[in-house]
């Protein structure tokens, strides 16, 4: 028999942090969003609750059970009240999954302060000449005695310009793609590195910035997992990422539409609520159809990954049609608002440059079809 309901402890947990993102979170969006100033005082509130520990070890401070539907609830519920720090348990869950393939010492180091909400690290793949194929990578990493040198340039970096380090992807010379990849731990003081300030149109808080290396020592110990191996590693965590992305994304819309409703009956036209008006109670019922579809998508894909079922095809239909449904029901919620939905006052216009950034970022809706369209035609067979 199918069961789509949450476990009373998801259920419980879910309302708790609905009640937080509601209260803490959603007064001061629109105020935070707007500044590149990361917040980190509420970043410690949210790791008080537990949040950014799922399914990493008790020891350094997580939930210890692997649980990727709670991420997913963690990414929706805390997005009504702050989208971009909706993206903390997910940025944490990729850095902390990956560092536990480190050495003690880095694990030591990093993942309790991560954990806790009192640092943050960022994670640096993408390159100018390298966005969607993370694989093409120029970064070198070249042995010396007793570690690496490090030389490259990594742009578009979220987090760069508040990370205490960064787990950075380089290739040893010779080789090409995927192959001959390494993900090591520098700390972003390191002698060499050097960070600058990439302005977007929205996710201000997240500090984008591109980071150079230049000739920047990293010591033996701060490898992850086995050297040459790290592009597989971390290809493999994006697949819970990018379904809690979707819902991240759905959750800033899920609000947007409450506000639009909320709106549309108390501001009247001609005598009466303009809810009454097919043009804009019809909006709002196929745009909460559009949520609730891609909404069950995305948890499908983390409901198969905690299953240890193949779900690579639902992540990559999660991450390039949830982004473009939230988007859509922000622009619609501001259609609704009139002249208000546009102004910087009210949340619905920073909402709807937040979200944006999801159509490019882990990954663009082309290459997610690509993945999607390569399953599909990998289990057919040709008869002529």
């Amino acid at each position: 028999m199918l069961d789509f309901s949450f476990s009373d402890e998801h259920e419980s947990f879910r309302r708790t942090l609905a009640e937080f993102s509601r209260q803490e979170l959603l007064p001061g969006y629109t105020a935070r969003s707007a500044s590149t100033e990361f917040p980190f005082a509420l970043l410690k509130k949210i790791g008080d609750l537990g949040v950014l520990g799922i399914g990493l070890p008790e020891k350094f401070g997580g939930t210890g059970e692997d649980d990727p539907v709670l991420l997913g609830i963690a990414s929706e519920t805390l997005a009504y009240g702050d989208v971009n720090l909706a993206s903390a348990p997910i940025q944490v869950g990729l850095v902390g999954a990956q560092l536990l393939h480190g050495t003690e010492e880095v694990r030591e180091r990093y993942l309790p302060p991560v954990i806790a909400g009192e640092e943050n690290l960022a994670i640096a793949l993408t390159e100018p000449g390298s966005g969607s194929d993370a694989s093409a990578l120029r970064t070198t990493a070249k042995r010396v005695p007793g570690g690496w040198l490090l030389n490259g340039e990594k742009t578009a970096i979220s987090w760069a310009m508040t990370a205490s380090a960064s787990l950075v992807y380089a290739r040893e010379e010779g080789t090409a793609r995927s192959s001959g990849v390494s993900c090591f731990v520098v700390d972003m003081s390191t002698a060499g590195v050097s960070v600058h300030h990439m302005r977007g149109m929205g996710c201000l808080p997240l500090g984008w910035g591109s980071i150079h290396l230049d000739d920047v020592f990293v010591p033996e110990s701060h490898l992850i997992g086995e050297e040459g191996r790290g592009f597989q590693v971390a290809m493999n965590h994006f697949d819970f990422s990018r379904a809690a992305i979707g819902l991240m994304c759905l959750g800033a819309a899920e609000q947007s539409l409450e506000e639009a409703a909320a709106y549309a009956l108390i501001r009247t036209t001609f005598g009466k609520p303009i809810s009454e008006y097919q043009g804009v109670s019809f909006p709002l019922a196929e745009h909460a159809t559009y949520i609730e579809g891609a909404r069950w998508v995305c948890y499908r894909a983390l409901w198969l990954r905690q299953e240890n079922r193949s779900h690579t095809s639902l992540a990559s239909m999660s991450k390039w049609w949830a982004p473009v449904v939230a988007k859509d029901a922000i622009e619609a919620s501001m259609k609704i608002h009139g002249n208000l939905g546009y102004s910087a006052e009210f949340p619905l216009q920073q909402r709807f440059r937040d979200v944006m950034a999801y159509l490019v970022a882990d990954g663009t809706a082309e290459i997610q079809k690509n993945i999607i369209s390569k399953e599909i035609l990998a289990t057919k067979t040709v008869s002529l």
